[in-house]
């Protein structure tokens, strides 16, 4: 069975190398000048598309959706029971945020989940849950358009048929479906005979998507999307969103988390819009670092003056302590047989870094490789990898993140394809392109994989993939990024 085109394309660019490398470079070039960047430096595109067949999207949209169903249970069963939410050791304060509950039943509206993906047996586990702030929907909307204009995808529609992922409306869509379980915001649909606007299942996914024209324009409300501004990777993405928002009918502004004032009933924006719901993309973390200057968007939300998607509900998520309690005998006793065998198969073993596993004889003489993580960050940054050190540095790594709030986690290896590459990446040096040694092409690099799956209101709605020329796959580790598609076969003419 076949999961992508990887070789297809491969073979399709060995077919005329010249013209595919003169359309790369240009590709690069427009990449280099286009609105994407990360803090302020340009994204890096590789060539090849990852080309998703119909059977490969039915495994991701599979693991996905399924993680998120858990993912629903653990955050319900960290509301209603006292001894498991000790588990998470989250302070007081988030822990009186987080039982703040919204006014909506959908817990966790949006979260990217990233899993190492084994494109050849279709096997994965999962690397990360990104809830509040997951980003980089724009990547792929702007590397599609560029795919587009590029030979590779002139030859692969040859063949088939190209469907891209749209991570904008499509959002829009369900964060109205979602604000509509919300009776405070009291939006309306023209159809008024309708008894019920949005179903839902046991999940809280509202299961009556609608589009945008079948809302009464004067019930829709106001959204903000909030952050702290000087955090945001991307500037270009949150106005793209604003032009969704208003496409569809709502007044929409991008604020800045401290600018937001609040006179005791609404919360109004800077330029004086007043905000009836927030896509929050500020993520926890930040949030409590400088609580004391965000006074009234908390009290806003406390009093339930304002809808806010998501909700500081969806931290149960996006802390990494999560990837543990999945192992531990208090989650597995409420979680179905199928559940907790999807959790051994698919999320690697995960434990806080203390003294004992820091002078575990297996974990400190790599007896197999290691991971050391944050418990609550993002960016992948403060990564340890066991397998980039001498052991002499190994030891002092984890002596020194011994009780500083990280995790050590079994690294998982990443599934490693050919693609080109056409930035100013240096490859010298690079110990893991034995892949690519004997390729005619100096273009031509081995490249690790993570596969990012964006979920709205728990459906899959689109894929996110990031590679790396080494094996850890950050901005420390050169981090570069290619269009996801879907791809069917055309059908032959009679």
């Amino acid at each position: 069975m076949k999961y992508t085109l990887q070789r297809e394309l491969l073979e399709a660019y060995y077919s005329d190398p010249e013209a595919h490398d003169a359309s790369g470079r240009e590709e690069n070039e427009a990449i280099e000048n286009s609105e994407l960047s990360y803090h302020g430096q340009p994204v890096k595109m590789l060539y090849l598309p990852k080309a998703f067949t119909e059977d490969g999207l039915a495994i991701v949209r599979s693991a996905g959706e399924t993680m998120w169903q858990i993912l629903v249970k653990v955050m319900r069963r960290y509301i209603e029971c006292p001894e498991y939410r000790a588990l998470f050791g989250f302070s007081e304060e988030l822990e009186e945020l987080i039982l703040n509950l919204p006014g909506y039943n959908c817990l966790l509206p949006l979260c990217r989940l990233d899993i190492f993906w084994n494109e050849k047996s279709g096997d994965f586990a999962f690397c990360e849950f990104n809830a509040d702030g997951a980003s980089a929907m724009n990547e792929n909307r702007v590397m599609g358009q560029l795919f587009a204009r590029s030979k590779i995808c002139r030859n692969l529609k040859d063949t088939y048929e190209i469907e891209e992922f749209e991570l904008f409306d499509s959002w829009v869509r369900t964060f109205l479906a979602i604000c509509c379980q919300d009776p405070r915001l009291n939006i309306r649909l023209r159809d008024v005979t309708r008894e019920k606007s949005i179903q839902e299942n046991i999940f809280g996914q509202p299961e009556d998507v609608i589009s945008s024209e079948d809302y009464d324009p004067v019930s829709l409300p106001n959204v903000a999307i909030v952050d702290f501004l000087e955090n945001a990777i991307s500037l270009n993405e949150f106005d793209r969103f604003v032009q969704a928002f208003r496409r569809a009918g709502c007044q929409a502004r991008i604020a800045e988390i401290r600018d937001l004032s609040y006179d005791g009933e609404k919360l109004y924006t800077r330029d004086g819009m007043r905000v009836d719901a927030i896509y929050r993309r500020a993520v926890t973390s930040d949030i409590m670092d400088h609580r004391e200057e965000i006074g009234d968007f908390i009290s806003a939300v406390r009093d339930k003056k304002v809808t806010l998607v998501g909700d500081f509900v969806t931290q149960i998520v996006h802390d990494k302590i999560l990837f543990r309690i999945l192992h531990q005998e208090e989650t597995m006793s409420f979680l179905t047989a199928e559940e907790n065998l999807f959790i051994m198969r698919h999320v690697p073993f995960t434990a806080i870094l203390g003294p004992i596993h820091a002078n575990r004889d297996d974990i400190r003489r790599r007896f197999k490789e290691w991971i050391i993580k944050p418990e609550d960050s993002y960016g992948a940054e403060g990564i340890f990898y066991s397998g980039n050190m001498k052991q002499e540095d190994w030891e002092k790594t984890l002596d020194a993140c011994c009780g500083q709030g990280y995790i050590i986690q079994e690294y998982i290896e990443p599934y490693r394809t050919l693609n080109a590459d056409y930035s100013k990446t240096s490859y010298e040096g690079n110990d893991y392109q034995e892949q690519a040694l004997g390729q005619k092409s100096p273009y031509i690099h081995s490249f690790a994989n993570m596969t990012g799956l964006y979920l709205y209101g728990g459906r899959l709605a689109g894929i996110y993939s990031r590679l790396s020329p080494v094996n850890i796959i950050s901005v420390e580790g050169d981090e570069h990024e290619m269009v996801s598609v879907l791809v069917r076969p055309r059908e032959k003419e009679k």
